[in-house]
């Protein structure tokens, strides 16, 4: 049962760092875009209050 345990616990991990190999630079770059979206909004929010 542990050993069961180790080996699935080893290939969730190796899953989840191709994954993040593999994905970093998309979700990076689409995070980026939120924020930039996000702090535009909240710039014109304040101006706008003047």
């Amino acid at each position: 049962m542990k050993m069961t345990r180790d080996m699935v616990m080893m290939s969730l991990g190796a899953g989840a760092i191709l994954a993040y190999q593999k994905y970093k630079k998309p979700v990076m770059k689409k995070l980026d875009k939120v924020v930039d979206k996000t702090m535009h909004k909240a710039n014109n929010m304040l101006e706008n209050m003047r």
